[in-house]
Parts: structure tokens; sequence; C-alpha cells
């Protein structure tokens, strides 16, 4: 199993952080490789959708856990493989820490995380940085 972590600190809420978060259709605005992703139904656990990222397949994707305001968790299916991302948040001395995580596992996740891990780890301080920018242009 590989895993790719990342924490940054805001003064944005939690809140306003979710609000991006729950808006899958528009996470492209904010994650510079996406160019698709949905969802099948309201944002909450059990939840099933997909996400395109540039120059790849369609993922089917798995919301495996939501708690407003805290976290979401969500499994991209490989071959033989799966991605988990998750996405959380808390208060700590009266700004917002945030932290995405991405484990790859599986049969093959010693191959998948030699072929992606490495743009994942570059990848997500930039996508966290544009989300923050997003947020707090909203204030």
């Amino acid at each position: 199993m590989r895993i790719i972590k990342h924490t940054v600190e805001t003064k944005a809420t939690p809140m306003q952080i979710w609000k991006l978060w729950e808006d899958v259709e528009n996470w492209k605005k904010w994650d510079l490789e996406i160019e698709l992703s949905q969802i099948d139904g309201p944002f909450q656990t059990g939840t099933t959708g997909c996400t395109k990222f540039v120059g790849t397949s369609l993922f089917k994707t798995l919301l495996t856990q939501v708690e407003p305001l805290k976290l979401v968790v969500q499994e991209a299916y490989l071959s033989f493989a799966k991605v988990i991302s998750y996405q959380s948040m808390s208060q700590v001395a009266g700004k917002t820490q945030v932290t995405f995580q991405v484990e790859i596992c599986g049969p093959l996740s010693f191959f998948f995380a030699c072929m992606i891990g490495r743009f994942i780890r570059k990848k997500i301080p930039i996508e966290m940085e544009e989300m923050l920018k997003k947020v707090e242009a909203l204030e």
C-alpha cells in the first residue's frame, strides 16, 4: 500500500470548505486535472459516481464515508487496485486544518503506485492551494 498525505491551514471555515467539497460537478474548478466528476445521488455515504482525469479513462467511484464538515472518503476502482482518497478537516486554534490523503491498495498497488504515485504526490499540494484560493475568494 502506498500512502500520500498533505495538510494545509486556512482561515476559511469548515462550512466554506464543505460547500466546495459537496459541489462534485465543480471539482474541476480547483482540481485542474479533473475533466469530469459527478455523483449519482446526494453527497452521502454509499453514493456512486465517476471521475475522469485529463488523459485517463472514466473511473467508477464510491463515497464510502461522508461526515459533514469533517471527512469525505472516496474510492476509485482500477484494474486489480483501488485508490482511496481521504479529505478531512478540523479546527485548531481558530484555523481550519485540511488534509488530503491518498492510498493505493490491492494486488497491483505497487504497479499503480509507480505509475501514478509521483504524479499524485506532486498534484495534491497544487490542488489544495487552488481549493483554498476558491474558498477564500468566496469570503
